[in-house]
């Protein structure tokens, strides 16, 4: 496929000109788990958003260089305050005609303790739609990419992509940190097994190998951010199903959405409501 000049900013082009960063993104943190050490935000007062290393910064640097060379006037919406930040025309204007969510590395602490999935999470947005995603799975050396109307493709190690596709539903979810111990103790009567990982896995739960779901409770009252719905453009276009807590999933981004759940169909999304209680 041809590489589109920098100015032809649409989904599929950013999608093209994002694979390879991305690829190369999860391969630096794949080699630095266990090499890198915790630097916590001091502002965060919870571990999972204080976390901080050197890879998150690294995986960061990767991508934003990439994208500047071409796509230098989308504005940001970035997690950490790398060097590259500054020298996008739009900054952190989340009102350009379109903003770029990046999180190096979604769930930082999992990377820190290697005890569950965590992913790089890339998306591009526009008026709150995200109209094209990447979501890389560094543990597993995935990557999905969609967008949006046009389908999702997943590949391995660096290999061809192929039609993303939905797995034979398992027996583990992937939930968020702190979920409640009756939740855990109704999973377990269903013959589920419940494993913590990162926001960007939980949305992409179905695709991956033994998973029957994924259940996420935002952190704070303000909701879920908007990488959620970034790591949401891949299962949609897939076939599969999200709900937030409260029912349908919004298109856009809003605030205050305080969790979602992802399964392969509307049935085992069912049986994941009814464990809520």
């Amino acid at each position: 496929m041809a590489v589109p000049s920098s100015r032809e900013l649409t989904p599929s082009a950013f999608v093209e000109r994002l694979t390879l960063p991305v690829w190369q993104a999860t391969a630096a943190v794949r080699w630095l788990e266990g090499r890198v050490r915790n630097r916590p935000k001091l502002e965060e007062l919870r571990p999972e958003k204080a976390a901080l290393t050197d890879a998150d910064c690294v995986s960061q640097e990767i991508l934003l260089v990439a994208l500047r060379e071409a796509f230098p006037e989308v504005g940001l919406y970035v997690e950490e305050d790398t060097p590259s930040v500054s020298e996008f025309s739009n900054g952190h204007d989340a009102a350009a005609a379109h903003v770029v969510v990046i999180d190096p590395i979604d769930g930082t602490l999992r990377f820190l303790r290697g005890d569950g999935p965590y992913a790089i999470l890339v998306g591009l947005e526009r008026r709150g739609l995200v109209e094209a995603a990447l979501v890389g799975l560094p543990k597993s050396r995935l990557l999905l990419r969609a967008v949006r109307g046009k389908g999702a493709e997943i590949a391995f190690a660096g290999g061809g992509f192929e039609p993303l596709q939905v797995s034979p539903p398992g027996t583990r979810v992937l939930v968020s940190y702190g979920l409640p111990d009756s939740v855990r103790s109704a999973l377990a009567l269903q013959g589920l097994q419940p494993r913590v990982a990162a926001g960007g896995a939980i949305g992409v739960a179905p695709f991956l190998e033994d998973i029957f779901g994924g259940l996420r409770l935002a952190a704070t009252p303000d909701g879920l951010s908007r990488r959620a719905w970034v790591a949401a453009l891949p299962l949609l276009e897939a076939g599969g199903r999200i709900e937030s807590l409260d029912g349908s999933f919004p298109d856009r981004y809003e605030p205050g959405v305080t969790g979602l759940l992802t399964a392969a169909t509307d049935a085992h999304l069912a049986q994941l409501r009814c464990l809520l209680g």
